[in-house]
């Protein structure tokens, strides 16, 4: 049976229960991967990830949000016929894009290891190169559907993704690890060479843990390909294109690239944040190390292993922040990106349509609902990042007392960028990539020049980090909002999108960080932890409720959902 397409409610709601599950599910990964390799081999798995990233977007997603678009475009005016010559002529691209890109980072996978000042993340670089291919056939298809508006294939193939990557990635880590360190305790050796400790030996055996690690992200996404490009198949059995010139599939590559250029500019800039953050924070802080290494050690007395040397101190920090916080820190942005993809189709026909109050509708309804999902996960961050993190790192409780304080300001951090992901897909949608490429642009160029100016200094070294981020995103929201206002012609309801949610997310917050310290002080840590993560839910849901920050639009997708709003309508409870 064929899988109809949703509306834009129904498709947001599927793509944020799929991107729920997908996060739930790459923490029970990036949790215990933490623990087997600890800041240092932490920093050899985001190297190659961060590296991948950029390559990614630029091959996959600035193509596949174009795709999507000339799908519903396509599919308006010619139908399903039209939106299949769409996917048969990305297809050809996609698959050519990411021959490419898995070459270059095959070829320049040592050169990208060094200008990182991180060697050991070359085989993590090798072992994901190939994913690059696999993600580009599934980018094709997910376009397509998306396109369709059916979001269900796109969700399924995201799920089986980060299920495989679980099961594979731990489990060739987890293997690799006790297999090499089962070698050097036998022998004295770690593939020939002689180590002094155990802990020495570690360092070494971690630069194979994490490219294995990596492979199974590889084959995860081996297996997201192999699905949807099943789905597709089953979905259109019978129905095959017939006839279709060549003329057409050369006119519609040149329309992709031409809609996916600025988009994948501009979602290459919000990328290279991460590859900024890779390559400025760890010369920064080798530049801090250089200037007072002394100073960081006393700074961070009793947390630095003493096999942690200074040359390998900044993967130690750097590690432990990214590999740490930075998973938490994109939990609320993973999300408000589903809202993104799955508003793109409705946002783009009704500004082509000229229904200018459908679009403002839309818009406000993807803000609104974003920020209701980011601010109270931000605010969590920020007053409960010491427990958090001891409670899901107990093997790292080091690497975690490190990046407390980093964590804190991130959970503000993260709201913003939550917010950004959703603006930029309006702006895509409506024709207006260019201005997004440059506003990131600007907004990288301001969280570079932060890294430099805090990072390299002694006394802030990893402290310094967040604050890029913060300038950065809060530039980009700002600008992003007025242009939307300005040339879009959509006005935001601030009220309704965010004072509302911000009033509520502030009490849920001070909620759950006075249940924590106060109410369920004499409970051991995880109890406390997870009681007062519970109030504060509880809090927020309720303040919701009461100032009517809740709409009847955000119950229609619920079961018997026309009962819970009437009910909640006859209480006053919803507006």
């Amino acid at each position: 049976m064929k899988e109809k397409g949703q509306s834009f409610l129904e498709g947001a709601i599927v793509l944020t229960l799929s991107t729920i599950t997908v996060k739930v599910i790459g923490a029970l990964f990036k949790i215990p991967l933490a623990n087997i390799l600890g800041g240092v081999g932490m920093s050899y798995f985001v190297s190659a990830y961060d590296i991948f990233t950029p390559i990614y977007s630029v091959t996959v997603t600035g193509l596949g949000v174009a795709a999507s678009r000339l799908v519903s475009e396509t599919a308006a005016a010619r139908g399903r016929q039209g939106a299949r010559q769409v996917l048969r002529a990305s297809r050809r691209l996609f698959l050519a894009l990411g021959v490419l890109g898995m070459a270059l980072l095959l070829f320049f996978s040592s050169r990208f290891a060094r200008a990182i000042n991180n060697p050991g993340a070359t085989l993590a670089i090798y072992a994901i190169a190939p994913a690059v291919v696999f993600s580009c056939v599934s980018a094709t298809y997910r376009g397509y559907f998306q396109g369709m508006t059916n979001m269900i294939p796109t969700a399924k193939s995201q799920i089986l993704e980060s299920l495989t990557r679980l099961l594979a990635g731990t489990a060739f880590s987890y293997g690799t690890t006790m297999y090499l360190r089962r070698r050097y305790l036998d022998t004295g050796l770690v593939l020939g060479q002689p180590f002094s400790s155990l802990d020495e030996a570690n360092l070494f055996i971690f630069r194979f843990s994490a490219a294995a690690a990596i492979l199974g992200v590889t084959v995860s996404t081996l297996a997201g390909a192999v699905y949807i490009r099943g789905r597709y198949r089953r979905e259109t059995a019978g129905a095959a294109l017939r006839g279709e010139a060549e003329e057409r599939g050369r006119g519609l590559a040149l329309q992709l690239l031409r809609i996916a250029i600025p988009i994948s500019l501009s979602t290459l800039v919000v990328n290279l944040t991460s590859v900024i953050d890779l390559m400025s924070v760890m010369n920064c802080l080798k530049t801090a190390i250089a200037r007072d290494g002394g100073m960081i050690r006393l700074m961070y007395d009793g947390l630095i292993p003493a096999a942690v040397t200074n040359d390998v101190l900044p993967e130690y920090l750097y590690g432990s922040y990214s590999g740490l916080a930075f998973s938490l820190f994109n939990l609320a942005p993973a999300i408000t990106a589903a809202l993104g993809v799955s508003a793109l189709p409705a946002v783009t026909r009704a500004y082509t349509a000229g229904d200018h109050r459908r679009l403002e509708e839309t818009v406000n309804s993807v803000l609104r609902i974003a920020l209701l999902v980011a601010l109270p996960v931000g605010f969590g961050l920020a007053v409960l990042s010491g427990p958090i993190l001891r409670f899901l790192y107990p093997a790292r409780l080091m690497e975690a007392a490190i990046i407390t304080p980093v964590l804190r300001v991130m959970g503000v951090s993260t709201i913003l960028v939550a917010a950004t992901t959703p603006i930029n897909s309006v702006l895509q949608a409506t024709g207006h990539e260019r201005m997004t490429l440059c506003i990131m642009t600007v907004g990288a160029m301001l969280k570079l020049g932060t890294n430099f100016t805090l990072v390299s200094r002694p006394e802030l070294n990893i402290q310094g980090v967040p604050y890029g981020s913060l300038l950065c995103y809060g530039f980009i929201v700002l600008v992003s909002a007025a242009y939307l206002r300005g040339r879009v012609g959509v006005r935001l309801r601030l009220f309704q999108v965010a004072g509302k949610p911000l009033f509520c997310a502030a009490l849920c917050g001070g909620g759950a960080h006075s249940a924590y310290y106060l109410l369920f002080s004499s409970f051991s840590s995880s109890v406390r932890l997870l009681a007062s993560i519970a109030c504060g839910g509880l809090i927020y849901l309720a303040a919701l409720l009461l100032t009517g920050a809740i709409l009847k639009s955000d119950l229609e997708m619920l079961p018997n959902n026309e009962k819970i709003a009437k009910t909640l309508e006859k209480l006053g409870l919803i507006g």
